[in-house]
């Protein structure tokens, strides 16, 4: 075949093929369209199931985000990991304790103790940052202490003080008409159980017996709390002295003496001039000159008191060493316009003898039925301290034992009871406080030292475990890596500031 004849074949051919009838357009459209709706349903089944899958990763993922949480770690002190749980625990007992032992005054600084986190604690820390700083505090005394422990491979039985606290958190939980895993969480933090709070309680209750443990061991002898009187006697001495006050006649409208144009206000109030003041001040300096010289028969007499209870404006005067008898002098008070008129009487150490006591105290009126049991286990001082164990909702570690009682501390007929020149070792009374629906039940142990002795063996104890406490934790380091503890940025900023501001003082004038 020629190749033009060739050619014409192939150009019908193609010419052939391409020809469509409406019929061929039709079904190649229905074609495409059911093509294209393949790809579509492949493509939203897909993306279903990637969302379904999301959806199942997000629902699956709750117990593991609730386990991150809980076993977050939250900061490093003394090498020790500190989960979220730990430092909520710790947090919210340094917050419960200064809300106990403050949250009633917070509103008149006009705080709200509702939301006492976000108020302004001291210049730059709120109160968390001031409750996350003693949580770390707290944490580190209990870290130190519990190496401490296992070093001196130190052992004590706190099942009893344990079983007491789920005993009273159960009811609070009670009254409070509330779970008991719900009074965890509000008291304890986000993530407190009873399951998760209990080593961090029991590892708290060994730490405390150590620590007190610890610190009577470090009781001082006599003669360092002799001493210690000697040095610090300003502090301890009583003094006897006859005090009249003098006060400046103000004039309550304007006279000769007043500013141009002084008024009585509205409310009819009136401010002295300067030299009104200075006026009436001068009358009452007279009038004091001349007390003075009948002091000691007209005088207010005070008797056994101590230098922090007398008015500051005299107390350095009572100090003077070489104070005596029969002395007299006029104190000027300008603040408070007036003048005190004091004549010494003397100064002495309190030799007072006190009482010690062995005290329960619960909030039950089971008074009688405590005395009666405690005859009928042979009232003895040990079947006393048993039944301490046993009751007290306060029991201070030694058996309920509370030395340097003058009297003054008990409530109700007590004190009449606690000094009765007849009273005798083992005897027992006790008083039920209405107002406060409390009950104390007392041991008597004995005649005791003076008030002094018992406040500079406490003192001394106190500063050699501060001591000792210092010595444990000054090398334990804070490792904050995530930035949780915001006092920390806080306060290191304070600092550079300080350093900032002492660095351009420093720095002489041009």
């Amino acid at each position: 075949m020629s190749e033009k004849n060739e050619s014409a074949v192939v150009a019908e051919e193609t010419e052939k093929k391409a020809v469509r009838t409406h019929y061929d357009m039709k079904m190649e459209q229905r074609a495409k369209a059911k093509k294209r709706a393949k790809k579509e349903q492949t493509a939203w089944r897909i993306t279903g199931i990637i969302i379904l899958a999301a959806i199942c990763a997000f629902i699956l993922s709750f117990p593991i985000r609730h386990y991150m949480a809980i076993h977050e770690t939250i900061c490093t002190i003394g090498g020790r990991n500190v989960s979220r749980v730990e430092f909520d625990y710790n947090y919210n007992m340094v917050k419960n304790a200064y809300m106990n032992s403050y949250g009633q005054y917070l509103s008149y600084y006009g705080m709200d103790s509702a939301h006492i986190e976000e108020e302004t604690y001291d210049g730059n820390l709120t109160f968390r940052d001031y409750f996350e700083q003693e949580a770390v505090e707290r944490i580190k005394q209990t870290v130190a202490l519990a190496d401490e422990i296992k070093r001196e491979g130190y052992t004590a039985d706190i099942t009893s003080d344990y079983d007491t606290y789920v005993e009273t958190m159960k009811d609070s939980a009670d009254e409070a008409g509330i779970s008991l895993g719900e009074l965890y969480k509000q008291s304890l933090g986000e993530y407190a159980t009873p399951r998760r709070i209990e080593p961090l309680v029991r590892e708290s209750l060994l730490v405390s017996q150590f620590s007190d443990d610890k610190q009577n061991s470090f009781a001082p002898t006599d003669d360092e709390i002799d001493a210690r009187y000697v040095e610090e006697a300003d502090d301890y001495d009583l003094f006897d002295y006859r005090l009249t006050r003098i006060d400046a006649e103000l004039p309550e409208a304007p006279t000769e003496l007043a500013d141009e144009g002084a008024a009585v206000a509205d409310d009819g109030s009136y401010t002295p001039s300067d030299a009104e003041v200075e006026a009436a001040m001068k009358e009452a300096k007279e009038l004091a000159d001349q007390a003075e010289g009948r002091i000691f028969q007209d005088g207010d007499l005070h008797e056994g008191e101590k230098a922090s209870s007398v008015v500051y404006q005299i107390r350095n005067w009572l100090l003077d060493s070489s104070r005596k008898n029969g002395d007299s002098t006029v104190v000027e008070a300008d603040t408070i316009n007036c003048y005190y008129v004091v004549g010494f009487v003397g100064r002495y150490m309190d030799e007072k003898d006190t009482v010690s006591l062995r005290i329960i105290s619960t909030s039950e009126d089971n008074g009688a039925a405590i005395i009666s049991e405690y005859t009928s286990a042979g009232s003895t001082e040990q079947a006393f301290i048993d039944l301490v164990e046993k009751y007290s909702d306060s029991d201070n570690g030694d058996g309920g034992l509370y030395e340097g009682l003058t009297g003054a501390e008990l409530p109700g007929d007590l004190e009449t009871w606690m000094t009765d020149s007849a009273r005798k070792t083992g005897d027992v009374n006790y008083y039920f406080d209405e107002s406060i629906s409390l009950t104390y039940v007392c041991y008597y142990v004995g005649g005791g030292k003076p008030s002094w002795y018992y406040n500079i063996k406490n003192l001394i104890e106190s500063e050699k475990m501060d001591d000792y406490l210092t010595g444990l934790t000054t090398s334990l380091t804070v490792d904050d890596p995530k930035g949780n503890l915001e006092y920390i940025a806080l306060n290191a900023a304070a600092e550079q500031l300080q350093e900032n501001v002492e660095e351009a003082v420093a720095v002489p004038a041009e």
